[in-house]
């Protein structure tokens, strides 16, 4: 029943967004209102400055005109949660974009790191250890970057040059920095809500019944994502959407 309600959701959908100018979708009842207040501010904040091109090399989302969607995942690796992720993917022959903080590449997820590449998914720059990056300086905005992209090539052998910073937290000094590092800021159209939804059904409602041409989703690996994810993919895959990695998607270089 659960998947004929998703399904159901998911088909209006798709006609409805198909030709939308893009904004940040993600929404749900279980949310409260200071939660929809500032999400909705943030969301305002962020995107305006990108549609009206301050915001340079900053992207949302991707071609509205193509039944396409891509997967992305913040905060990786753990050994637990991440290596479910990749399971599921690969059952469904999906490939993805993970965005990995560099401080947690060590021990046991050395390998989730190596396996997670070696499976044709992007391990991309999430920041070496989660800060806020509108409260760094520029040297320690490059610290950062630098640190991480350098250990993700010791553990693959690339070099990334797509970063998502963490919370999404950009201005025009962070935006400015990192495009003078060679680097490209990758945001997201659809924000799955799994960092705050502890219900899988809620977050898999929430993807679906949101879902347009060319989202890139956000996700993260957590429990609720496990939970939701293999819905997720077989939802939109059933009202034919094609799922794909960001250097795909937008057209960019992900390595150097």
């Amino acid at each position: 029943m659960m998947k004929i309600i998703l399904i159901l959701f998911a088909f209006c959908q798709s006609f409805l967004f198909a030709d939308t100018i893009y904004n940040i979708q993600g929404s749900s009842k279980l949310l409260d209102a200071n939660m929809t207040q500032f999400l909705d501010k943030w969301r305002t904040d962020t995107i305006t400055p990108v549609q009206n091109g301050t915001y340079k090399n900053v992207y949302v989302n991707g071609d509205s005109t193509k039944k396409i969607v891509a997967l992305t995942f913040d905060d990786a690796p753990d050994e637990n949660n991440t290596c479910k992720i990749l399971d599921i993917l690969k059952k469904n022959d999906v490939k993805a974009s993970f965005f990995m903080i560099g401080a947690t590449m060590n021990d046991e997820n050395i390998s989730v790191v190596k396996r997670s590449f070696n499976e044709g998914h992007l391990i991309l720059n999430h920041s070496f250890n989660h800060p806020r990056f509108t409260n760094l300086d520029e040297n320690l905005t490059l610290s950062q970057l630098d640190r991480t992209s350098t250990q993700i090539k010791t553990l693959t052998g690339s070099y990334p040059l797509l970063f998502r910073p963490p919370y999404g937290s950009i201005n025009q000094n962070v935006v400015d920095t990192v495009n003078a590092s060679g680097s490209s800021i990758i945001l997201w159209s659809l924000d799955s809500l799994d960092w705050t939804l502890k219900d899988p059904f809620a977050v898999a409602n929430n993807v679906v019944s949101n879902v347009r041409n060319g989202d890139i989703i956000l996700m993260h690996r957590n429990p609720t994502s496990v939970a939701s994810l293999e819905m997720v993919i077989e939802t939109l895959h059933s009202i034919g959407y094609n799922f794909t990695t960001l250097d795909k998607m937008l057209n960019l270089k992900p390595y150097k």
